[in-house]
């Protein structure tokens, strides 16, 4: 009995790994400010390391500065939770906040 008993938890954790890890793939040009500020597609935090990660990359920087990111969050974070911007999208409210090519 006990040896069905530990046969079964063995097969019950070597089988649920396979469902913790599947892959979600998200197009970050349709997040809209209220999924941002939601945390409905993801934590805020993990979004905006991604933006941050995109926009050096069109600038060819390849730095990042963790102040000006976290500063930068916050302040996207507040303006996507006003009322009018809920529905636009996270890029263009970015691109509002901190300039064209951030």
């Amino acid at each position: 009995m006990r040896f069905k008993f530990a046969l079964s938890i063995i097969a019950f954790v070597i089988a649920c790994p396979s469902f913790a890890f599947a892959q979600v793939t998200v197009d970050v040009s349709k997040i809209t400010c209220k999924q941002f500020v939601l945390h409905e597609i993801a934590r805020p935090r993990l979004v905006a390391i991604w933006l941050s990660g995109y926009y050096a990359g069109k600038r060819d920087v390849p730095t990042i500065n963790i102040q000006a990111l976290e500063k930068s969050t916050k302040e996207i974070e507040r303006f996507c939770t006003r009322v009018d911007n809920l529905t636009l999208p996270l890029m263009q409210a970015v691109e509002k906040v901190l300039g064209p090519g951030q």
